[in-house]
């Protein structure tokens, strides 16, 4: 087993998590602390049903882009295109830095009640 394998199988673990806790939030009406951190108080957050409302597709989206991409790898379709693999993993990480930046968002104008 490669390191490439071990590294497919972990962004599909990661995929299906993110997943998991995106159908959380949505059925429990619950902030999961892997989104907002540790430190912040979820309980004084100004509207916390609008920050689920604007999150739950974009989390669900990218938890489904994590799991196809690590299934893709993890099965080799694109070992003989390895131009179309990394195309792939730059558009992961893209596709992380643009989620990341949009949570941050969020976070002000529905946690913090900064615009």
């Amino acid at each position: 087993m490669s390191f490439g394998m071990i590294l497919d199988l972990i962004i599909m673990a990661c995929g299906i998590y993110v997943i998991y806790w995106a159908v959380q939030m949505r059925s429990t009406n619950k902030i999961p602390a892997m989104l907002v951190g540790r430190s912040f108080p979820i309980s004084r957050a100004k509207d916390p049903d609008g920050f689920i409302r604007f999150t739950f597709p974009r989390t669900l989206a990218v938890g489904i882009v994590l799991l196809v991409s690590g299934l893709v790898g993890a099965l080799g379709l694109f070992v003989t295109y390895p131009l179309a693999e990394t195309a792939m993993r730059l558009a992961l990480v893209a596709v992380m830095i643009g989620y990341g930046m949009v949570l941050m968002k969020a976070q002000r104008k529905y946690l913090a009640g900064i615009e």
